[in-house]
């Protein structure tokens, strides 16, 4: 499909043509597919996400407008999808992995508040901290990555990646110095 046919779909589409959504659909469909699988590593879920992409889409065909090209923007609608699919199952197992792992006294009120006001600080801390810090050093705790495969996910040499650690490794430490 050449970009003067393709449009013409995004026209006819944002018109109400069904024939040229699906033709759209049918085009960038599964390579959006398996370009959604390298974030999410599991087919039916970016499956999903792409289908949840198209009816949005499709709701919001009168208003679509992007400043680069219709490829462009599907691939960055995609990952941005994806990255926030992540990112709330991430917070879900962190919160299920809190619920079941708790071992503090739940009659002590003290002992609960101190965890509490140490969740509540570690947090604070990961969000002033520079956003290619904060990335890394999830990505090498929650992910589970290496320095290298961090410095390639990020763009990073990973001299780059070790000084990133560190620094978020002493600012964590800073900042929690009261509950160490």
């Amino acid at each position: 499909m050449d970009e003067n046919e393709l449009n013409s779909l995004i026209v006819k589409m944002k018109q109400g043509d069904r024939e040229s959504f699906n033709k759209i659909f049918r085009r960038y469909y599964a390579p959006l597919v398996r370009f959604c699988v390298r974030f999410v590593a599991d087919g039916d879920m970016a499956a999903e996400i792409v289908q949840d992409l198209f009816v949005k889409l499709w709701s919001g065909r009168e208003k679509l407008a992007f400043n680069t090209s219709f490829e462009s923007y599907m691939l960055r609608s995609v990952r941005n999808s994806a990255i926030t699919y992540i990112n709330k199952e991430r917070a879900h197992a962190e919160t299920n992995m809190a619920i079941y792992t708790d071992e503090s006294d739940a009659n002590d009120p003290s002992e609960t508040l101190q965890s509490n006001n140490l969740e509540v600080s570690y947090r604070k801390i990961l969000a002033t901290m520079p956003e290619k810090r904060r990335e890394v050093f999830l990505a090498s705790r929650f992910e589970g990555l290496k320095y290298a495969e961090i410095g390639e996910k990020l763009g990073l040499s990973t001299k780059t990646v070790e000084a990133h650690m560190s620094a978020a490794i002493k600012q964590l430490k800073e900042g929690l110095k009261e509950y160490l």
